[in-house]
């Protein structure tokens, strides 16, 4: 495993093991429906599952609450890795496999068999994928200096965006979660020290890139010799989602794990203005990770507090001050991201070494809608919609 890009991967380990995980043996869950094929895909939740030594997926039907697990056979077996992400696009699936270095691609009607894998090189660690249609797909290296453009369908490389003038002293700029809007990529450089665990070293940007040339976009006309990017308020932009009602680029900056300098801010994609956090992590109560915004009053956010204790805290806002007015009271366990299907559910993963599975809840409300996680055969970890 090479350390020098490995950070989501540390810092999983770093927030299991101080919650006390057995990480080896967790989520040893049986199939729910003895590996068989499901009959209709769409419409449902694709989800990928790790113990951290090896990976699988699984889908969730969000009306029945029940789950299909993808059988352990040989077309199966390379598809998902143990250390993964996932992105959907016009009916596909796109494992996102970081430390092997490839990415495999579904067909949401037949999810037992790859349609193909590509890789992204040796040590290139991609992180994630913004489609700007169903043949150009831009993907970020934690590895590189760089931005893949591919041919989604089979990997053919179109492109590269250099990002070498965003990386600090190590030469990599970390670039992490991308959004496209309107005609352009927003593409978050975290900047962080490979030889001090990567610890943040200055600012933190946000490039924009257009997507119709493969240029870097000029985010501050003033200084005309140089294409700036977004300077963003804190450090660390972890997860990165666009907010169609506010028409904004909501960004969850996490700063130096163990201290609440961080939270999450807005941006505006037309003006290119970063606007300040909205929410700090010290009205959260910790380290903030992925979010999911509940109209323009309420946030659901990921927050790891001073004892390596995760938990989904509740944020509303009255007037202009935002307070945390709760949590949904989850095991402690290892949060990797959040998932919002669009229709009113909020799936969190649920790691905890009695019960894994995904569990679900009202968007609205907070309540929780499944009796208990559902079984996807391996600790949850990302999910994608189809």
């Amino acid at each position: 495993m090479n350390r020098k890009n490995r950070t989501g991967w540390m810092r999983a380990l770093c927030a299991a093991a101080a919650a006390g995980l057995a990480l080896a043996a967790a989520g040893c869950g049986s199939s729910s429906d003895d590996g068989d094929t499901p009959a209709v895909v769409v419409g449902k939740v694709f989800v990928t599952t790790t113990d951290f030594s090896t990976g699988g997926y699984a889908t969730v039907d969000l009306d029945t609450a029940t789950a299909w697990v993808a059988p352990d056979t040989s077309e199966t077996a390379d598809i998902v890795s143990s250390d993964n992400a996932v992105a959907s696009y016009g009916g596909r699936v796109y494992v996102i496999n970081r430390s092997a270095g490839n990415i495999t691609v579904l067909d949401g009607a037949d999810l037992t068999t790859a349609v193909t894998q590509f890789s992204t090189g040796d040590g290139s660690n991609p992180h994630a994928m913004a489609f700007a249609s169903g043949d150009k797909a831009y993907v970020s290296l934690y590895g590189e200096d760089y931005l893949l453009i591919a041919n989604p369908a089979d990997g053919t490389e179109l492109g590269r965006v250099d990002l070498s003038a965003f990386a600090d002293d190590d030469g990599i700029p970390e670039a992490s979660p991308m959004v496209i809007v309107g005609g352009k990529l927003f593409v978050a450089v975290q900047r962080l020290d490979r030889d001090a665990w990567f610890a943040p070293t200055g600012a933190s940007y946000l490039v924009v890139i257009d997507t119709a040339t493969g240029e870097v976009v000029d985010a501050d006309p003033s200084t005309p010799d140089v294409a700036d990017p977004i300077m963003l308020t804190g450090t660390n932009p972890q997860f990165m989602h666009y907010d169609a009602t506010t028409g904004k680029i909501v960004v969850s900056e996490t700063g130096n794990w163990g201290s609440q300098d961080g939270g999450l801010e807005t941006v505006d994609p037309a003006t290119y203005a970063a606007e300040g956090f909205f929410v700090t992590e010290t009205v959260l109560g910790g380290d903030v990770g992925d979010f999911t915004l509940a109209g323009t009053d309420r946030v659901y956010a990921v927050v790891t507090d001073a004892s390596w204790q995760n938990d989904v805290v509740v944020a509303d806002r009255d007037a202009d001050t935002w307070t945390r007015t709760g949590a949904l009271g989850l095991s402690g366990a290892y949060i990797p991201s959040l998932g919002n299907s669009g229709l009113g559910h909020l799936l969190v993963p649920d790691r905890s070494t009695d019960a894994p599975g995904v569990r679900v809840y009202d968007l609205a409300t907070g309540g929780e809608v499944t009796t208990g996680p559902i079984d996807v055969g391996l600790p949850p970890n990302a999910f994608a919609f189809l």
